[in-house]
C-alpha cells in the first residue's frame, strides 16, 4: 500500500518531480566531479611521495647519457631513472628518404617497474605494462595514430642502433591520445613547462602535435633481452636520493649533475615538496567555498521542494489517514517516494558521468569517495523527506486539511 502510495504521487506530479530529479542528479553530479578534482591533486602526488620527501634532488636530463657512467659520478646517490632507447623498427631496406627514415625510429620510453607503477594511462585497448603475459616476447604498449598502424596484438621486430641484433616485441596495448608517461621528457610539446612539483613527473603525448611516435617496454623485460649490453641511456625525469648524506656530499652531486649533464633543471627535492603542496593547497581553497556552497544549496532546495510537495499533498496524506494511516506512514510515503527520485536522479547522474569520461579528457573517474559524496547528498536528502512532513504535518488534524481545500 505504501509502495502504491508512492508510486502514485510520482504520476500525480510529474512537472515538479522531473524538476527535483534534475536538481538531484545535477548536485549528484557536480559533487562527483569536485571530489575527482580534489582527489586528482593527490593521486598524481602520491607515487612520488617517498621520493619527494627525501634529500636530493629533482632534475630533467635532456641529453642521453650512460646509466653507469652517471651512477658512479653520483658518488653512491641513490637514483631513479628514465631510460630512452634507441631501437629500429621493422626496418627492411636501407635505401629510403630521411624522412621515411624517421617513422622507423620510435620515441622508445623504457621504464623501471617503479615508474610502471606509479601512473596507468587509459588506454584504446589491451592493459598496461603492469599486467605482462607470459609468453617469450618483450612486451610493449605503443602511442595511438603511429605511422605503421600498429595495434593491441601485432608482434613487431626492433632492431639495436647498430642493426645486427633483434627482438620481437608483441604488442599489448595502445593508448589513449593525450595521455601521461612518467618521466619522459620526449613528449614535451603539450605541457607547461618546469612547473617545479610533482607534476613536472608527467608529460602528454599528444598525436596531434607530437612528431613522431612511441614505444613504452619495461626495463627487466630489455634486460633479459639480447638488446641489453650491460648500459641504460638515462634520459628525462630523475630523482637523485641523497638520504643520510652530509651537506657537502650533496653540495658535490648538485655540482656533478649540473656540470657533467647540464639538466634543463636541477632543483632540491625541498623546494618540490613546497611547491606541490602549495599546488595542492591552492587548489583546496579555490573548491572548497564550492563545495560549501553546494552543500547548502542542496539543503535550501531539498526543504524547498519537499515544503512545495507536501503542501500540495496534504489533502493525499489526510485522505491516507483517515483510511487509517498514521502520519509516520505519510511520512514513510514520502521516503519512499523521494527514494525512488533519488534512484531515478542518481542512474541520470551515473549515465551523465560515464558519457563524460568517454567522450573527453577529463580528471573525472570512479572511486569509492566519489560515490561516497553522491550518497551522503542523497542520505540528507531521503532524511529531510522523512522528517519534513512529520513537521509541517505532525500536529494538524486531517479533518482541517481537508477542510481548508474546500
Amino acid at each position: 500500500m505504501i509502495l502504491k502510495s508512492a508510486l502514485r504521487q510520482l504520476k500525480k506530479n510529474k512537472f515538479m518531480n522531473t524538476l527535483i530529479v534534475i536538481q538531484l542528479a545535477a548536485v549528484m553530479s557536480i559533487l562527483y566531479t569536485l571530489v575527482c578534482t580534489v582527489e586528482s591533486r593527490m593521486v598524481y602526488y602520491k607515487p612520488f611521495a617517498d621520493e619527494i620527501n627525501s634529500q636530493g634532488y629533482l632534475c630533467n636530463i635532456d641529453i642521453p647519457v650512460s646509466e653507469n657512467e652517471i651512477t658512479k659520478n653520483l658518488n653512491g646517490a641513490k637514483c631513479e631513472f628514465t631510460y630512452s632507447g634507441f631501437y629500429t623498427v621493422n626496418l627492411t631496406s636501407d635505401n629510403i628518404s630521411d624522412d621515411e627514415q624517421d617513422k622507423y625510429h620510435p620515441d622508445t620510453a623504457i621504464l623501471s617497474e617503479k615508474w610502471i607503477n606509479a601512473y596507468t594511462p587509459q588506454l584504446q585497448s589491451g592493459s598496461w605494462l603492469n599486467n605482462l603475459p607470459e609468453d617469450e616476447y618483450i612486451h610493449a604498449v605503443v602511442t595511438p595514430d603511429n605511422p605503421f598502424g600498429f595495434k593491441t596484438g601485432d608482434v613487431v621486430t626492433i632492431f639495436n642502433e647498430e642493426g645486427n641484433l633483434s627482438e620481437k616485441v608483441k604488442i599489448i596495448g595502445t593508448m589513449d591520445n593525450k595521455q601521461y608517461i612518467v618521466g619522459y621528457s620526449a613528449f614535451s610539446q603539450t605541457d607547461v613547462p618546469n612547473r617545479f612539483n610533482f607534476f613536472d613527473m608527467y608529460y602528454t603525448f599528444n598525436s596531434q602535435v607530437e612528431d613522431g611516435w612511441g614505444l613504452c617496454i619495461p626495463k627487466s623485460e630489455i634486460e633479459k633481452s639480447s638488446l641489453y649490453d650491460g648500459d641504460f641511456a638515462v634520459r628525462g625525469m630523475c630523482f637523485i636520493i641523497c638520504d643520510g648524506m652530509s651537506e657537502g656530499k650533496v653540495n658535490e652531486i648538485y655540482e656533478s649533475l649540473s656540470y657533467n649533464y647540464s639538466p634543463t633543471y636541477t632543483k632540491s627535492l625541498d623546494e618540490i615538496k613546497t611547491n606541490s603542496f602549495v599546488y595542492i593547497n591552492e587548489q583546496l581553497y579555490i573548491l572548497l567555498p564550492i563545495a560549501i556552497c553546494i552543500f547548502l544549496l542542496l539543503l535550501i532546495t531539498t526543504i524547498s521542494v519537499i515544503s512545495i510537495s507536501i503542501n500540495k499533498q496534504l489533502k493525499t496524506y489526510a485522505t491516507f489517514y483517515i483510511c487509517g494511516a498514521k502520519w509516520r506512514d505519510c511520512a514513510f510515503i514520502s521516503f519512499i517516494y523521494s527514494l525512488i527520485m533519488s534512484i531515478i536522479a542518481g542512474v541520470i547522474s551515473f549515465a551523465a558521468i560515464f558519457i563524460i569520461m568517454q567522450t573527453s579528457l577529463t580528471v573525472i573517474k570512479s572511486g569509492i569517495f566519489e560515490v561516497a559524496a553522491m550518497l551522503i547528498a542523497v542520505i540528507i536528502y531521503l532524511i529531510l523527506s522523512a522528517v519534513m512532513p512529520l513537521v509541517i504535518i505532525g500536529k494538524t488534524q486531517p479533518k482541517e486539511i481537508l477542510n481548508k481545500d474546500k
